[in-house]
């Protein structure tokens, strides 16, 4: 099965044929900086970042540019209100995003461009618009002539005749429809000079401009946001297409993210953020790890519900991986050094009959649409199938067993690391407590451990208990065995 993406442009999943061979060109709508961002619009990030990997994979080089809008109304607006200049806003946010996607560790991109860097980029592609038949210039305003492009509204569906303005100052359009390129200048706004006068871009031509400087015209992917379809997405088609009339389509695969919801509304910065919507406030109550898999156990197009009790979901779920990881390098660590014998050669090739078919079944998974939420279920799979031999009451322990139980091991941190995760941390650091109890890190847990085995070889079993009891009141569940003792952290 080959990889097959759900364009939005053709409503239906496609073969994925890169322009290149070997080389992905994509690129993906960053956030306006007059705000913190969401945990909704860190969804992208995390999306992205899965399919980035994902493609490396498969053996892609990826260009991966992802943008900062620092010149739009919003920002402004919001430089008015606290009475500072435009710059002293976007500085602000533009550190803690770079903070926050640092944090998050889904970044890793080509190039991240900013709109006010990209000045000439975009007076160059206006004129040509305008040059080509497409765009005017009124009261110093420049405007997209939508009637005169008989393809606009192919990617959202929708129809000329039906839309409705979008913009104010339709007064001095020709179409109530039309969309601005160029904003002249008020007075207290930022502006740069231009053929028109002084002012500044419109929000959806600095995209066009960014991405091609960047990556060339004819992107094999751009994705975003759902909300991004129109006007943005469809505008920026209709911007690229007029620009460059002769060089066919943008962008080839179109792939969109469903939103976070909380009870059935859309998370939006515009309407407001509650404090425990910012992702670095998530991000002090649960690891990035966590984060990443709570957006990823579901199928990165359907919407996606927030709340407390889903992140502690995955939480309990990612802990059950880190459990079963631990466990199986104890006993990898406490393996005898005898052979093998043709009982536990079977065993082993049980095990590893089990990586090969979670091989499988993963790349199905994530070839189907990047389908994540299918993946991480296979995953688990392969888990309760190793759980089956390891906690089976005859199981008989030796090189064979550990060999393949070593592999086991390995494919799932690999594997862990297409979406984003590094489960290596976690298996040193159990992750953020968010209860507000004491934990017991990995070695003193190891080191109460070591003293119980002590006392129960030394028939001291009032002590063994005691221990026993000290651990469980930290959450610490004990499993003993005839290999060792196997302990884990209650989920």
């Amino acid at each position: 099965m080959s990889l097959k993406i759900y364009n939005t442009m053709s409503r239906k999943k496609q073969d994925f044929r890169p322009i290149d061979d070997k080389r992905v060109r994509m690129y993906v709508c960053g956030p306006t900086v007059y705000n913190y961002i969401s945990i909704g619009n860190s969804r992208p990030l995390v999306v992205f970042n899965m399919v980035r990997n994902y493609l490396e994979f498969l053996g892609y080089e990826v260009d991966y540019v992802s943008n900062i809008t620092d010149i739009e109304d919003k920002i402004i607006n919001k430089a008015n209100e606290e009475n500072v200049d435009f710059n002293v806003i976007t500085s602000r946010y533009i550190n803690a995003y770079l903070e926050d996607l640092k944090k998050l560790e889904a970044g890793r991109f080509f190039a991240v461009p900013k709109a006010s860097e990209m000045i000439p980029e975009i007076i160059t592609i206006i004129s040509r618009i305008v040059e080509n038949g497409y765009g005017y210039e009124s009261s110093g305003d420049v405007y997209f002539d939508v009637a005169k492009l008989k393809s606009y509204g192919k990617l959202s569906g929708q129809k000329i005749q039906e839309m409705q303005a979008n913009e104010e100052d339709s007064f001095f359009k020709k179409s109530p429809i039309d969309f601005t390129l160029w904003k002249s200048a008020k007075p207290g706004e930022p502006f740069w000079d231009s053929p028109w006068g002084k002012g500044r871009p419109g929000w959806h031509i600095e995209c066009s401009a960014m991405s091609i400087k960047y990556l060339d015209f004819g992107l094999d992917i751009h994705g975003g946001g759902i909300d991004l379809v129109f006007p943005h997405h469809e505008n920026e088609i209709a911007q690229s297409e007029a620009a460059f009339p002769d060089r066919g389509d943008f962008v080839n695969y179109w792939m969109h993210n469903g939103m976070i919801e909380v009870k059935e509304q859309k998370m939006s910065k515009s309407k407001g953020l509650k404090p425990d919507w910012i992702l670095r406030n998530v991000l002090e109550k649960y690891s990035a790890n966590v984060i990443k898999f709570y957006m990823l156990s579901t199928h990165y197009r359907s919407p996606l519900e927030f709340s407390s009790e889903k992140l502690e979901e995955s939480k309990r779920a990612l802990e059950k991986i880190i459990n079963f990881l631990r466990n199986i390098w104890f006993i990898i660590d406490n393996a005898p050094a005898s052979g093998s014998g043709p009982e536990n050669d079977a065993i082993a090739l049980r095990i590893y009959s089990g990586i090969k078919q979670f091989k499988i079944n993963f790349r199905e998974s994530m070839d189907d649409d990047f389908n994540s939420a299918r993946a991480t279920g296979d995953m688990f799979e392969l888990i309760k199938s190793i759980n089956t031999v390891i906690q089976a009451a005859d199981f008989d322990n030796n090189q064979a067993i550990s060999g393949s139980l070593k592999m086991a091991y390995q494919v799932l941190l690999d594997y862990s690391k297409i979406f984003g995760l590094y489960l290596e941390r976690e298996l040193k650091n159990p992750g953020i407590n968010t209860s507000g109890t004491i934990m017991l890190d990995d070695a003193e847990i190891a080191e109460l451990v070591v003293q119980r085995n002590f006392a129960r070889k030394n028939k001291d079993f009032a002590k063994a208990d005691e221990i026993r009891n000290k651990l469980k009141s930290y959450g610490i569940i004990l499993d003993d065995r005839k290999e060792g003792t196997i302990w884990k952290r209650e989920s």
